[in-house]
């Protein structure tokens, strides 16, 4: 059994081109009826394909269009969701692209700087730039260290401050109430001259 195809149905149909199933007489009644564009199959087909489609969705679309003109706020609280998640949906793309704008320009300053690095190397020489690199990291480090000292001295002051003032509002508090958060016995709030009654 072979296949009777012509070179544009083998272009088009390169699967049938091995089809065996079918016997020889079936095949043009196949191409002609079913696999070209104006067939009838076909046709009739599609036509009842959307037919079904129409008696199914038109009385869904139907219901759906009472519904919502019937409860507006349901319309009104939808177009309000689909407004955030349209509105989520270009913060996201916002977020994305400054994100890779941000790692490109970060890369490129990384790749720079390394560039920069290795052409200093190369023209200063091995040995003259790491004793550049030791005199600078020493400077670095000196002006840290200073950094470091003056915060530590800044810190120790206003702690010393901090426990001064809290002792002066202590005793400031024990003199002039000479009780408790500044009541004595016998006169504190709703209480006459002679205490609680």
């Amino acid at each position: 059994m072979g296949c009777i195809l012509d070179k544009q149905d083998n272009e088009r149909y390169p699967w049938l081109e091995n089809f065996n199933l079918l016997p020889e007489e079936m095949l043009p009644t196949l191409q002609d009826r079913i696999l070209t564009p104006a067939a009838p199959l076909l046709n009739a087909l599609l036509a009842n394909l959307t037919t079904l489609c129409a008696q199914t969705l038109l009385p869904l679309l139907d219901r759906l269009a009472a519904l919502l003109s019937s409860s507006p706020t349901i319309v009104s609280a939808s177009l309000v969701l689909l407004l955030a998640v349209v509105i989520l949906q270009i913060l996201s793309i916002v977020r994305r692209i400054m994100l890779f704008w941000t790692r490109l320009a970060f890369r490129l300053l990384f790749y720079a700087g390394a560039g920069l690095l290795a052409s200093l190397v190369w023209q200063r020489g091995v040995e003259r730039s790491l004793r550049d690199a030791v005199v600078i990291g020493s400077q670095v480090g000196g002006w840290v260290m200073g950094w470091v000292g003056v915060w530590v001295r800044e810190y120790e002051k206003a702690q010393a401050m901090q426990q001064q003032g809290q002792q002066g509002q202590y005793g400031q508090q024990r003199g002039a109430g000479g009780g408790y958060g500044g009541y004595q016995h016998g006169q504190g709030r709703g209480q006459g001259k002679g205490g609680w009654r």
